[in-house]
């Protein structure tokens, strides 16, 4: 399958194959990146809606 994915050469030359390790790091890395940006995103998404609810209650205890 591999073969058939990079091309049948007979031999792997190395500097293709540094390349692509290469690039599959940065890949990997920009992946880890994304998913901490995502992470914190949802934290503050979390901060914000339970400060919403807060003030939400408290408004309904005033109007009471």
């Amino acid at each position: 399958m591999a073969k058939a994915l990079l091309g049948y050469m007979g031999g792997a030359d190395p500097r293709v194959t540094a390349r692509l390790a290469r690039e599959n790091n940065l890949l990997r890395q920009r992946i880890a990146d994304l998913e901490a940006v995502a992470l914190r995103l949802q934290m503050e998404n979390d901060t914000l809606a339970s400060m919403a609810t807060e003030s939400a209650d408290e408004e309904v205890l005033e109007l009471a």
